[in-house]
């Protein structure tokens, strides 16, 4: 389902600061129903040289792309982001690109069908979380943490919420 927060939640990972020093290159990828590979495997390529502040090698077709980012990660540890996956060809087409180097690296994968889920785990099934929408109690204190604070809140707003909350 979408609006759950899956998203909210992997982007949140990504920007913690202790992530970002345990990973040498992180790299988020946003997947539409129609992506476009080259477009994303450039723009893979561009996240990883603009770490190390080199130009990024230019005329290269999907083959050479892949291969390159392959190479490029062979030795080093990674965080990918594959956001918003919608089938498992997505999965298919870029799950060779990264190598499993035995460095700790991680890919994240959000979608909101079971069968890319299970397709791109399939060495690790337990490794397949299934997100549900928060409680109204949830919903309440996810709000409250997340900067608005009870002071800018009318004052009847909890009690209306936990009135209303039965009917959502």
């Amino acid at each position: 389902m979408g609006g759950l927060g899956k998203t909210t939640l992997v982007r949140k990972v990504y920007h913690d600061a202790d992530v970002k020093k345990h990973f040498q290159f992180r790299v988020w990828i946003t997947l539409s129903p129609s992506f476009k590979e080259e477009d994303l495997l450039k723009d893979i390529i561009q996240q990883l040289f603009r770490v190390l502040q080199k130009n990024v090698p230019q005329g290269m077709d999907n083959d050479r792309l892949k291969t390159a980012i392959n190479r490029f990660l062979q030795k080093k540890r990674y965080l990918i982001v594959l956001d918003d996956v919608w089938h498992t060809d997505a999965w298919d087409a870029f799950e060779p690109v990264f190598p499993n180097n035995s460095r700790g690296s991680h890919i994240l994968l959000t979608t909101r069908k079971t069968e890319v889920a299970l397709t791109a785990c399939i060495e690790f099934p337990d490794k397949v979380y299934n997100l549900g929408p928060l409680s109204p109690e949830e919903s309440l204190d996810f709000v409250l943490q997340e900067g608005i604070s009870k002071q800018r809140l009318p004052s009847t707003f909890e009690e209306r919420f936990r009135k209303n909350s039965g009917k959502m």
